[in-house]
């Protein structure tokens, strides 16, 4: 598989490889860290719980992009039922997580370059060897964009877009 290429819009520059765009946390979760613990919020890299009513754990939304083999993966965090996040914690570390199925979560992180993708309704597939989950937009949301590019991938351009208005070292937001 050769390395994914594109030129930023912004710079210039050639890139190679995809870039990675990732979120520290829900975007439920309390910003300063008096806040977080006056809402007994807790937070680690993979899951999070605000006043033991909110559970969220990070999944990885993958988005093929058109014209390549590769996929760009979104690092995303999803909010589950109680009991699915029990049933999640409990398997968590075990190399054949995927054995407890897919849930049902809620996506919990605004994307760049979409209509809003806060509270999109999600299948969330565990996944083995303590990989992060796999997140798939439902398809009662079929016109939104996401879902679309989930299915039929991302035009290059669009990965390009993003890149120089959120990741460029030159745009002013990296």
């Amino acid at each position: 598989m050769e390395p994914f290429t594109f030129t930023c819009p912004c710079c210039g520059e050639e890139i190679t490889g995809l870039p990675d765009v990732g979120y520290d946390a829900p975007a439920y979760y309390p910003g300063a860290p008096e806040e977080a613990e006056t809402q007994q919020a807790t937070l680690t890299s993979d899951l999070c719980t605000i006043a033991g009513e909110d559970f969220f754990i990070r999944a990885l939304c993958l988005v093929p992009i058109q014209g390549s083999d590769q996929e760009f993966g979104w690092g995303v965090w999803v909010s589950l039922s109680k009991e699915n996040f029990q049933r999640y914690s409990e398997s968590y570390g075990d190399p054949d997580q995927s054995k407890i199925g897919p849930m049902f979560g809620w996506f919990s992180n605004r994307l760049p370059g979409y209509p809003d993708t806060l509270s999109l309704q999600t299948t969330v597939v565990p996944q083995d060897n303590n990989q992060r989950p796999l997140v798939y937009i439902n398809e009662v949301h079929q016109d939104h964009p996401l879902f679309a590019e989930q299915r039929e991938g991302m035009p290059q351009d669009k990965l390009a877009k993003l890149y120089a208005e959120h990741l460029c070292h030159r745009s002013g937001s990296a």
